[in-house]
């Protein structure tokens, strides 16, 4: 499993870099086109907005991964260690329900995309959904694998 998670944290990071750098590209584009060009083409909205969901969707698993998400623990350090690991089993636990119920809906979302299409890109709205599958997907692949890292550890304290 080791591997499968390093694999999946390359391609995030590299997804969400590149999302990023497009993001980027398009909106000095768009800034340049608006000063220094007669019009600014009407495609440069849609595609940093585009690029901003991928990019989003890419880094939301690897914000839990890492920790990086805001922690009100002000309360949960008053607690018994004990009862950490409670509230550390349901938050867990709860993490995995809803983002498993979360992509399961997502994929669906994106199915009815492919029905409709981009204005000014052209493209299935399909492949934007996407990016909530790719969110809730990744959230719920490292939300699994601090579950699991829960059952097979002894003793939970961090």
């Amino acid at each position: 499993m080791p591997n499968l998670t390093r694999s999946v944290t390359t391609a995030l990071k590299y997804a969400t870099l590149a999302a990023t750098l497009g993001f980027v590209v398009v909106i000095a584009f768009q800034i340049f086109a608006r000063l220094l060009l007669p019009t600014a083409p009407s495609w440069t909205e849609e595609a940093a907005r585009l690029c901003f969901v991928l990019a989003i969707g890419s880094a939301a698993g690897l914000g839990l991964r890492s920790g990086e998400y805001v922690n009100f623990d002000f309360v949960y350090q008053q607690l018994p260690a004990a009862w950490r690991r409670g509230v550390d089993w349901v938050i867990d636990g709860a993490t995995v329900l809803l983002f498993a119920l979360f992509t399961w809906y997502a994929v669906e979302f994106t199915v009815m995309g492919w029905a409709e299409s981009s204005p000014s890109l052209r493209f299935p709205m399909a492949v934007p959904f996407a990016a909530t599958v790719l969110l809730g997907a990744s959230v719920l692949f490292y939300a699994v694998g601090q579950l699991r890292r829960r059952f097979t550890t002894k003793n939970d304290d961090r």
